[in-house]
């Protein structure tokens, strides 16, 4: 039995494969962020562009070889193919409420040999500081769940288990 054979159609520039799912470089030089800042509208072409593919020059050639540039797009389910526009904050950024400054300071708390347990223990203040504000238990976990992506996402390995 053969396999399925991808569906492979050119790219539209509806900006749903930079927002939903990063591409190396993206994670590489944005850690933690859950939309590239490279991602683009162009109102005049009305479509999205990515800031990597227009660099000049031999590193934008690196980056249109490495992002394969001209090969097409692989989401052809997608129904923004059909709806491409401008995308609201709202819509590409699905679950993540912490602010870009924010993430920042966490990608540097994160680099910091800091025990677990410390961490741990910071996070269930924050939490118990947010329902004393008239946070749902649901949405204080939520701010919780975000930050610990984040700091997971940029912990170096040698550090995520330290319990010192």
């Amino acid at each position: 039995m053969s396999k399925p054979k991808l569906q492979v159609q050119d790219c539209v520039g509806c900006g749903y494969c930079c927002t939903k799912t990063p591409c190396g470089a993206a994670v590489r030089l944005y850690p933690g962020a859950r939309i590239c800042p490279q991602l683009q509208w162009d109102e005049d072409a009305k479509r999205h562009f990515c800031g990597l593919m227009l660099i000049s020059g031999q590193l934008g050639e690196l980056y249109r070889k490495e992002l394969y540039a001209g090969e097409g797009c692989c989401s052809s389910l997608s129904g923004w193919r059909q709806d491409i526009k401008e995308r609201s904050v709202a819509e590409v950024s699905y679950d993540n409420p912490l602010s870009f400054e924010f993430q920042i300071f966490l990608k540097c708390y994160a680099s910091e040999f800091i025990s677990s347990d410390s961490v741990s223990l910071t996070l269930a203040k924050f939490k118990h500081e947010l329902m004393e504000r008239s946070y749902t238990e649901k949405n204080a976990d939520f701010f919780v769940s975000q930050i610990v992506h984040t700091i997971g996402q940029n912990r170096h390995s040698f550090i995520k288990d330290f319990m010192g």
